[in-house]
């Protein structure tokens, strides 16, 4: 009796209503972590929900890398994979490898992605990186945009030297698709030019299956000559031919098309740089009406606006937007006979 009462009061003082209560909420804190999955097998998760969206150049620089700083971790389940576990993974890491603040962070950023699925599998009630603050970066490094200046150059070097490539592009700027996954699945048939929209079969979540994507009046005069054409809007031998035009195969002064050391770059070109200058110059162009945020997000594809914010945006005046949404193709081109 005497042994009895020393452990009740030893679970009152650890915050439990008496041994009983003790006993209980740890037998079913096992039961928990029985059922628990592995981290593997939420890894494995994320990927077969994300893969589709990314680039072969995410895939190896920052997927596989992530992945492999989780390696010792794949076996255990994720029950116990708590703030404080992660709290106290970060820090170890943090000191063991010295990660440059952006690299600290992506790690953050990726783990919390991933664990958004432990609360879809209700392992837990809140996502347990919720709360864990990233590294500060000395400089906040500004989201790349295309000037409306290189915008016009590249399509107009589309259409003079490979006018097939004009769909990919004008879409890609005056859409806001993922260039490397979204506009690669398109096909002419899913631009609704009677009801005004573009149909984009694939996103990042589960949530938005497909969105809707309004045709803004420079996408429909770019694709005038090609609205009653049929397949992918992407051509043979894309890749080539779009590195050939963007680094100046075609542009640069004496340059040989089979030697790539004697091309000049075109325009300035990076990772979903036609996206984020869709988000800039729309958002510029609407700052401020009743309703746009939440029109930006579901253009873009997002679950809110912060993502946009933090991720996509650059801050462009009303001015640069105006000049981004009004070009427009050679004059000639209303004079081209639509390619079926």
């Amino acid at each position: 009796m005497e042994a009895a009462v020393k452990w009740e009061e030893l679970a009152i003082e650890y915050g439990f209503r008496g041994f009983d209560h003790f006993c209980t909420e740890k037998f079913a804190e096992l039961e928990k972590g029985a059922k628990s999955p592995k981290l593997s097998v939420l890894l494995n998760a994320f990927v077969s929900d994300n893969r589709k969206n990314w680039s072969d150049q995410y895939l190896g620089k920052r997927w596989k890398p992530f992945r492999r700083r989780l390696l010792d971790l794949e076996d255990e389940t994720i029950s116990h994979m708590n703030e404080e576990f992660w709290r106290a993974w970060m820090a170890a890491w943090a000191e063991e490898i010295k990660p440059s603040s952006e690299t600290y962070n992506q790690q953050l950023g990726m783990v919390r992605s991933l664990f958004e699925l432990s609360l879809a599998k209700k392992v837990f009630q809140v996502n347990p990186l919720e709360n864990l603050v990233g590294a500060k970066e000395r400089v906040k490094r500004a989201v790349p945009v295309s000037s409306p200046e290189d915008v016009l150059k590249l399509l107009l070097a589309a259409w003079e030297h490979d006018r097939e490539l004009v769909p990919y592009f004008a879409t890609c700027y005056f859409a806001g698709v993922r260039p490397d996954s979204e506009a690669k699945e398109l096909r002419f048939e899913h631009y609704d030019w009677k009801e005004g929209h573009l149909k984009v079969g694939i996103t990042k979540t589960n949530h938005l299956p497909h969105r809707y994507v309004p045709i803004e009046d420079a996408l429909r005069a770019w694709m005038q000559p090609f609205m009653r054409k049929k397949g992918s809007i992407i051509p043979s031998n894309f890749k080539k031919r779009r590195r050939r035009l963007i680094y100046g195969g075609y542009t640069t002064p004496g340059a040989k098309l089979s030697n790539e050391a004697t091309w000049k770059p075109l325009v300035i070109w990076g990772h979903d740089i036609t996206r984020h200058s869709y988000g800039s110059y729309w958002e510029g162009l609407h700052r401020g009406e009743a309703g746009s945020r939440e029109k930006i997000v579901a253009n873009m594809g997002h679950e809110d606006f912060k993502t946009f914010d933090r991720y996509y945006k650059n801050t462009r005046t009303r001015k640069e937007a105006e000049a981004y949404w009004d070009i427009r193709p050679p004059a000639s081109a209303s004079k081209v006979i639509s390619i079926a």
